[in-house]
């Protein structure tokens, strides 16, 4: 935990990207439910992750990590309590985060829609009438 707060934004980047690697390793099966001590440690971990990923002041780590979680992560991001924070993502500063973020929460759709879907939907008007309004937001030529 105390890497991820660390304040060189490599140190933050190089540990969440160890955590994404580490904390479920590839050839784990898919489990919808963690049990035991086992599954609080990997829910804090995971808190501390979507945390970084809508919080950090360095948007390459948010990038990184929001990239970093796959689709391992699936089954345990799909948790209201973690799409509460992981919805932030569609306001971020810069275009890359929000089209991971976008992605990753395009991704959890199929584990749990019914709380996502409103939340895309109002994104993709917003976009829209941003679009057809050519509406100024401060960000710029980027989009």
């Amino acid at each position: 935990s105390s890497y991820l707060n660390h304040p060189s934004a490599e140190v933050r980047r190089a540990a969440s990207l160890t955590c994404c690697m580490l904390l479920i390793p590839q050839e784990t099966p898919v489990r919808p439910t963690w049990g035991g001590y086992s599954g609080l440690i990997v829910e804090e971990i995971l808190q501390g992750l979507v945390q970084v990923a809508v919080s950090d002041s360095s948007a390459v780590v948010r990038l990184c990590v929001v990239r970093g979680l796959d689709s391992r992560y699936d089954t345990l991001l799909a948790q209201s309590h973690h799409l509460d924070k992981l919805f932030i993502l569609l306001q971020d500063e810069t275009l890359a985060t929000k089209a991971a973020g976008l992605r990753l929460l395009g991704r959890l759709t199929s584990i749990n829609p019914a709380p996502i879907l409103p939340v895309l939907r109002q994104f993709l008007a917003d976009v829209v009438m941003e679009l057809q309004c050519g509406t100024d937001t401060g960000r710029g030529r980027e989009e």
